[in-house]
C-alpha cells in the first residue's frame, strides 16, 4: 500500500501557493524594510508567516510538525546570488509520534535585493533523520523536479542587460569515438556541434563523466 504523505504534502502544497502570495503581498513593505536594515532575515520572517497556515493545516489533519522557520533544519547551496535555493525541511509525525515522513520547504531568493524569484514549492520526502535527508538533498532529482510546475513571479524579477540560457548534450563522446578503421572522422564532430550552432547555442566547455563526455553551450536569451 502506497504512503498517504505525498497526497498530503500536495494537498498543504496548494493551501502554500495562496498563503506565501498573501503574506508576500501584503508585508511587502515591511520586508523590504527588514531587508534594508538586516539583510536575509526578511526571509526567514516571510517563511514563517506563511508557513503558519502549512502547518496548522497538517495539526488539523492529526499530525505534528513544528511550524516557524528553524535555520538550521535548513541548506543553502545552489544557484547564482539573485536566485539562491534554500531548501528546509519540516519532520512531519503522526498522532503516535511515528514519523510519517518529511516536507521539504523549497525556497528561492536573491542576495542582491529583496526578490522571489521563483514561488516556493513543497515537496515529500520519506527519510525522516538528518542525515538521510542532507544526502537526498545532494541528488539534484530530489529537488529539480520536472513533473512539477514551477511558477516565476511576473515583475518581481530584476533587469538584466544580459541573459543567457544553457543546454548540455552527453551524447557529444559518440562523436569523438573511433571508426571501425581507428580512425576519427572530423566531421561527425562538426555535424554535431553545427547542429547546436543552428540554433544559436555556443560550446563553452566539456567535462568527463565516466563513459561520457558532457558538453556545455550557452546563447543570449531572445527579448521578445
Amino acid at each position: 500500500m502506497s504512503s498517504p504523505f505525498p497526497r498530503l504534502v500536495r494537498e498543504a502544497g496548494r493551501l502554500l501557493s495562496l498563503s506565501w502570495k498573501e503574506i508576500y503581498e501584503a508585508k511587502k513593505e515591511e520586508l523590504l524594510r527588514i531587508f534594508a536594515e538586516h539583510g536575509d532575515r526578511a526571509y526567514g520572517v516571510w517563511i514563517q508567516q506563511f508557513m503558519a497556515p502549512v502547518c496548522a493545516f497538517l495539526q488539523e489533519k492529526g499530525y505534528r510538525v513544528k511550524d516557524g522557520f528553524n535555520r538550521n533544519d535548513s541548506i543553502e547551496r545552489w544557484g547564482p546570488p539573485e536566485e539562491r535555493e534554500r531548501v528546509a525541511w519540516y519532520v512531519v509525525r503522526d498522532a503516535n509520534d511515528t514519523p510519517a515522513g518529511t516536507m521539504l520547504l523549497q525556497v528561492y531568493h536573491s542576495h542582491a535585493s529583496f526578490c522571489i524569484p521563483r514561488a516556493p514549492r513543497l515537496l515529500a520526502l520519506e527519510a525522516t533523520d538528518r542525515e538521510t535527508i542532507l544526502s537526498a538533498l545532494a541528488v539534484s532529482a530530489n529537488r529539480v523536479r520536472w513533473d512539477l510546475p514551477q511558477e516565476r513571479p511576473v515583475g518581481d524579477e530584476p533587469d538584466r542587460t544580459d541573459r543567457w540560457e544553457y543546454a548540455t548534450d552527453v551524447s557529444l563522446g559518440d562523436a569523438l569515438r573511433a571508426e571501425d578503421s581507428g580512425g576519427l572522422s572530423s566531421w561527425m564532430l562538426d555535424e554535431a556541434l553545427s547542429s547546436w550552432g543552428r540554433y544559436g547555442w555556443e560550446l563553452v566547455g566539456v567535462a568527463p563523466s565516466g563513459s561520457e563526455t558532457i558538453a556545455f553551450f550557452k546563447r543570449p536569451i531572445r527579448q521578445l
